[in-house]
């Protein structure tokens, strides 16, 4: 795949700070919202492509409170302390190690007297069980820290000298349980949990032996248990429910002399006592030899069944009983097989560099080259993180790189798309001081209409031009006359531009403009004039401005065409501009000069004026012949856009003018003086009243023959 050079970023500082911003709140939010949820759940996935690892061979033996237990007692929960006490003589006749409850013994039997003393003497007599306790918390908004009470066996059975420890059980923010409590501080001391007190036994340590936290470590005698938080450690799951199979609490009941319901009465513990020699039972494996006996309940009504990573709606959808919870996390210590979780700093720089990866490699790419890309880099992610948890029980996030790689490649599309719209948006503005928006976006989205040539179209051709520029640059330096024209070409380009035209040229302090092109419309004639009267208007307020400042007063002339030109690109074919052609242009630059002679500001012809609406003022001026033409053509003078804008007397004026000019046509010579010289003593400074006075008293001299058409000439004046 080839780098695309029109896609590739810019090296400005914002780039680079960008990959460094998405990293770091993708890091940040990861521990913290739904995207650790996303990482759990994924960590979870990782447990099932593991697969199951086998615990044949362990330590451990679950005895369970299941369904098959309610039904062979025929009883109700709870069961009385003679039944634990009868299950703690057979374990230990079978050759038990240890006998583990994950059930709580923190009140009295009220109802059956007597049972807890029984519990309590097989407990002394036997000198190898360990009990559950708690600590339990007590909310309320005026405490600033939750009260604690430490909830152990009934004084009953503590005085035994049992040992205990807790079983609080922690669970992350989608309830399920992956870590195992250690420890709870109570008191001033570190309160050991279940498990650790199994090990102590397990290792033989002393009962004033606690736990040690160093770092991100505890030290439990030999043990270093690394620490997932302040309190809990990871469990390595070997597998769904079941992994460590479970014995009926019922059947470690049934003895000889211990008779369960009809139909499930089978003396199953007599085949493990010792001295048996029927050889029926000789080639089974005792189950409890040697073994730990964690006993606990499975029944879902007891609710202690646990949502752990095997756990799955439609596959496995038998939750985990809290019994072997604890022998998945007792097993994971003894084989140290501890999973360790990557630090937040180390997944900051891996989402650091892959954000990079994607904004300065990827980024140079087209959409979807940088897609395949990522992908690529997505799958090499995932296969890597898996291999090192399947191999060395190393927990990488995901959630956080992957949403890093997704979020930066969306991110580099963005910034892609924001840099070209923007360099749109450069090329857009830096047109439209020439063009409108109309026509760059009709270049956009038709860009045929860049192709050379043209076609034939009936516009409105307006030429402006300073009076006296070349006087004014003589007395000003370069910098200052560019200062002063980019400030009248900024303002006139601005009017002609709202009124829908295009500039097609800058020549010195001429602009050259026409409406109606690219996008046709009707009354280019009435935009065109309405933009020059707003020129000459925009003009005398900046008059005030130049004064003021002490600048050259500039004033414009404008003279406006509408006839048929070709219209489109004109030059070469690597180089061209959109212009017009004909000779309506060249008409309508005469009539701008012509200004000069007849002392006017903007001069149309017969064809603009009859483009226009009526509401529009003029005055006629005649039939004149301007330079480098042979045919004479009628002008108008433009005055104002609408009667508002003219005072009553300049209505009177016009019609003087008018009149003097039918006695012009009809040959009156004295009557057409007699007007001109009466409009003259008013308006001394119009040019156009004496050049009209100069004619009449010509041909009152010397009259024009026959073929005289009343054209007058300018190319002499």
């Amino acid at each position: 795949m080839k780098p695309s050079e029109k896609s590739s970023p810019s090296r400005s500082w914002f780039y680079w700070i960008l990959p460094i911003i998405l990293a770091v709140t993708v890091s940040v939010l990861a521990r913290y919202t739904l995207i650790e949820k996303i990482e759990l759940r994924l960590l979870d996935a990782r447990f099932k492509l593991r697969g199951e690892r086998t615990s044949i061979g362990s330590p451990f033996q679950v005895v369970a409170v299941d369904d098959q237990t309610f039904t062979a007692l025929n009883t109700k929960w709870p069961f009385p302390g003679s039944m634990y006490a009868h299950m703690i003589e057979n374990l230990n006749r079978a050759g038990a190690r240890l006998i583990v409850f994950d059930i709580q013994f923190s009140e009295a039997n009220q109802h059956q007297p007597g049972e807890d003393s029984v519990f309590a003497a097989a407990i002394k007599a036997a000198g190898n069980v360990i009990l559950a306790g708690k600590i339990a918390y007590s909310y309320n908004q005026r405490l600033e820290r939750p009260f604690e009470t430490l909830v152990p066996p009934t004084k009953t059975l503590e005085e035994t000298g049992v040992h205990w420890g807790i079983i609080n059980e922690i669970t992350d923010v989608d309830d399920f349980t992956r870590r195992y409590l250690l420890y709870l501080p109570h008191g001033g001391s570190l309160r050991t949990s279940l498990g650790l007190e199994v090990l102590r036994s397990l290792c033989q340590l002393a009962d004033s032996s606690a736990p040690q936290v160093q770092g991100n470590t505890c030290r439990f005698g030999d043990l270093q248990i690394p620490l997932y938080d302040s309190q809990s450690m990871l469990i390595n799951y070997y597998g769904p429910a079941g992994t460590f199979p479970a014995i009926s609490f019922a059947s470690v009941l049934d003895d000889s002399s211990y008779g369960l319901s009809i139909g499930q009465d089978s003396d199953y513990m007599e085949r493990f006592f010792g001295g048996v020699t029927d050889s029926v039972f000789s080639d089974i494996k005792n189950p409890f030899l040697g073994k730990v006996i964690l006993v606990g309940v499975s029944v879902e009504e007891m609710h202690d069944n646990k949502n752990s990573p095997f756990y799955d709606d439609a596959r496995t959808p038998r939750k985990t009983p809290g019994i072997e919870v604890h022998a998945h996390a007792l097993q994971t210590i003894l084989d140290g097989s501890y999973i360790k979780r990557t630090s937040f700093f180390s997944i900051l720089l891996v989402n650091i560099l892959l954000a990079f990866l994607i904004f300065s490699w990827f980024g140079r790419y087209r959409p979807i080259p940088g897609l395949i890309d990522s992908l690529i880099v997505t799958g090499f992610v995932l296969l890597f993180a898996i291999l090192l948890f399947n191999r060395n029980n190393l927990w990488i996030d995901l959630a956080s790189p992957l949403s890093t790689i997704g979020i930066s490649y969306i991110s580099s599309l963005g910034y892609q798309y924001l840099r070209e719209y923007r360099e749109k948006i450069r090329i857009r503005d830096m047109f439209s001081h020439y063009v409108p928006d109309k026509l760059v976006s009709q270049l956009i989205d038709h860009p045929e209409l860049l192709k050379l040539g043209g076609e034939r179209r009936r516009l409105t051709i307006l030429f402006a031009d300073l009076v006296g520029f070349t006087s004014i640059s003589e007395i000003m330096s370069p910098e200052e006359l560019v200062e002063l024209l980019n400030e009248y070409m900024t303002e006139m380009t601005e009017i002609i531009l709202t009124c829908d035209g295009i500039i097609d040229k800058y020549e010195g302090d001429l602009i050259m403009a026409e409406f109606g092109a690219p996008i046709p419309f009707e009354n280019h004639a009435a935009r065109a004039c309405e933009a020059a009267l707003k020129m000459q208007q925009k003009i005398s307020g900046m008059q005030n401005i130049w004064l003021q400042a002490g600048k050259p007063l500039l004033n414009v002339r404008i003279g406006i065409h509408t006839g048929d030109v070709i219209v489109g690109n004109m030059g070469s074919r690597d180089v061209f501009d959109y212009t017009v052609v004909g000779d309506a242009v060249n008409l309508s630059s005469r009539l701008e000069g012509a200004n000069k002679i007849l002392g006017t500001q903007i001069l149309i012809s017969q064809a603009t004026h009859d483009g226009l609406p009526p509401n529009f003022i003029s005055r006629e001026l005649g039939m004149v012949r301007v330079r480098g033409r042979r045919e004479g053509v009628c002008i108008f003078e433009l005055l104002a856009a609408r009667s508002d804008d003219l005072q009553p007397d300049d209505f009177k004026l016009i019609e003087m003018f008018q009149q003097g000019r039918n006695f012009y046509r009809q040959k009156q010579w004295q009557s057409a003086i007699d007007c001109f010289e009466a409009l003259h003593q008013i308006k001394p400074l119009d040019r156009a009243t004496a050049i009209y006075l100069r004619e009449c008293r010509g041909f009152l001299i010397n009259p024009p023959g026959t073929e005289w058409d009343g054209i007058i000439s300018l190319e002499d004046e």
